[in-house]
């Protein structure tokens, strides 16, 4: 009867762990719907998904949209470790506002910013709003931020209940890209009167999507995919030049 607590203690435990070798060895085995329900297991917060050593300068933080079956992390995720950075999930509540997501997440960047050369920020869907929060911040070191298929432009719900106000300008030392579905082809953006991931916004990169990606439709959640891809292929290149 003593150890009965501690075995479920420990069955909890591994509940809620993930780390990037199990989410490829399921994405391998069973394809990555049932690798991204690692994914959707996971408790709010920050969760790294690799153990930290001293190759690693960049912190990669990906935040998920609303409801995530974290199928569309899945990829990105292993595609995004690399010996010089740590990739980690920011898991939080997304049936609500926003505010409580900004201020836990800014609070990991405070924590975590002087143990790394430079965060790297990818928010996709509503969760590009968390980030649209934290665009006008000052850090004090180098922040980049991809916010990806988010309608960071807000809507009368957003704004009228959240009090979601769009960005305006770029902190200090944030580097920021809005990447861009095509509106026809998206889902969370086709049927809308206007593209509200459309926001200008000083010192913020606004990048449209391509139609398609490896010879499909390129939609909502391929998008991560596609950037990630993206980034690879144009860091690998500065790399070899």
């Amino acid at each position: 009867m003593i150890f009965r607590p501690l075995i479920i203690l420990l069955l909890g435990f591994n509940i809620y762990c993930a780390d990037i070798n199990t989410i490829a060895q399921a994405y391998n085995k069973d394809g990555p719907f049932v690798a991204g329900k690692t994914l959707t297991t996971l408790k709010p917060g920050i969760h790294f998904l690799e153990n930290s050593n001293e190759q690693q300068t960049e912190l990669v933080i990906a935040v998920h949209g609303w409801q995530t079956e974290g199928f569309e992390w899945v990829y990105p995720i292993i595609n995004l470790n690399k010996e010089t950075n740590r990739v980690s999930f920011f898991r939080w509540k997304t049936n609500g506002c926003p505010n409580k997501a900004t201020r836990d997440l800014l609070n990991i960047i405070q924590k975590e910013i002087n143990n790394y050369s430079k965060i790297s920020l990818i928010g996709h869907s509503y969760g590009g709003i968390v980030l649209a929060n934290l665009l006008e911040e000052n850090y004090s070191k180098n922040i980049e931020f991809h916010i990806v298929a988010s309608g960071i432009s807000g809507d009368p719900r957003l704004n009228t209940f959240c009090g979601y106000r769009p960005p305006k300008k770029a902190g200090k030392n944030v580097f920021a890209y809005q990447w861009m579905t095509q509106k026809h082809l998206d889902g969370s953006f086709k049927d809308l009167d206007i593209d509200t991931q459309i926001q200008k916004i000083e010192g913020v990169s606004a990048v449209r999507l391509p139609e398609v990606y490896k010879g499909n439709t390129l939609t909502h959640n391929w998008s991560i995919s596609w950037l990630v891809d993206f980034l690879n292929e144009n860091k690998n290149a500065s790399e070899n030049s």
